[in-house]
């Protein structure tokens, strides 16, 4: 029986300087959940980045198998991806299954249990559980993934070591590596399809990480305001960087416009080069995805 296409191609973009005679000196980035899929890859040696494929499911994917299908279908259509001698592998899984650890307070063979802790996991699903120690703040990050997920990357690519991290840790890193001159706190916001995600840092310490389902804009600024509130922010005079899949003339930024006075726009990172073909893409768009060279 023939699978069914439920994937579509949302944005595209490719350097006019790339060339498969030098994939061996790339860089591939890839983040999946269960309603996306995105391709990255970027040059090392020049540290720019050449390409940015941004696939999206018609409908989310209601278990790992029918997201596998799809997966298949994007790899079987794409010569790139078939390749297998990049110079190095990442994937970043977007889920709610991760927890920030103090790194004095960390023991990689308790991350289960520091997990059931923190959120709920998903049961009868067959997870391997990972950590990354984030580089900008002292904190691990530990995540469940997968297993069949992670199996099908390790599978497609057997010569490379598939490295592993959760989508909060590039933006963590991202978010710690450009501003730490800030003497005042900072609200980070990252926006996709009925997910946000939340940050807090002051100075070189990251105050707080989560991610929200949302459906609503009144969802929206609930988190946001909690947020606030939770950590005893001014309204009138913490800055709020956004960044991701939002229009910037958004119901939603203009709805939180009303609540908080100081909302931006977020750029590319200044860490990265990008040659003028990606000036089709918004600039606070993909921030998480560009990052992900900054996990090491």
């Amino acid at each position: 029986m023939t699978a069914t296409v439920q994937y579509q191609l949302y944005k595209r973009v490719k350097d006019d300087s790339f060339s498969v005679d030098n994939i061996s000196s790339y860089a591939l980035f890839l983040q999946v959940s269960s309603v996306l899929f995105r391709v990255c890859v970027t040059d090392t040696e020049r540290n720019r980045c050449l390409l940015l494929e941004d696939y999206r499911f018609t409908t989310p994917q209601k278990n790992t198998d029918q997201l596998l299908e799809q997966l298949s279908l994007i790899v079987d259509d794409h010569h790139l991806l078939q390749a297998g001698f990049w110079k190095s592998v990442k994937l970043a899984v977007r889920n709610s299954h991760f927890s920030l650890i103090p790194n004095s307070l960390f023991d990689k063979n308790f991350l289960k249990e520091y997990l059931a802790l923190n959120c709920s996991l998903n049961k009868g699903i067959p997870d391997h559980f990972y950590y990354y120690t984030q580089r900008g703040t002292d904190a691990v990050n530990i995540f469940a993934a997968d297993r069949k997920l992670i199996d099908f990357f390790s599978q497609l690519y057997p010569s490379r070591q598939l490295q592993v991290i959760h989508f909060t840790s590039p933006l963590i890193e991202g978010v710690m590596h450009e501003r730490l001159h800030s003497e005042q706190k900072e609200v980070f916001l990252e926006v996709e399809p009925n997910h946000l995600t939340i940050l807090v840092k002051h100075n070189k310490t990251l105050e707080f990480c989560n991610t929200f389902y949302f459906e609503t804009t009144e969802d929206f600024l609930y988190f946001v305001l909690f947020a606030f509130d939770q950590l005893g922010l001014n309204q009138y005079d913490t800055p709020v960087t956004l960044w991701g899949d939002i229009a910037p003339d958004s119901p939603i930024i203009q709805k939180l416009k009303t609540y908080v006075r100081t909302v931006h726009l977020g750029d590319k990172p200044s860490n990265m080069k990008f040659g003028y073909f990606f000036d089709e893409l918004m600039e606070h768009s993909y921030y998480d995805v560009y990052s992900m060279h900054l996990c090491e």
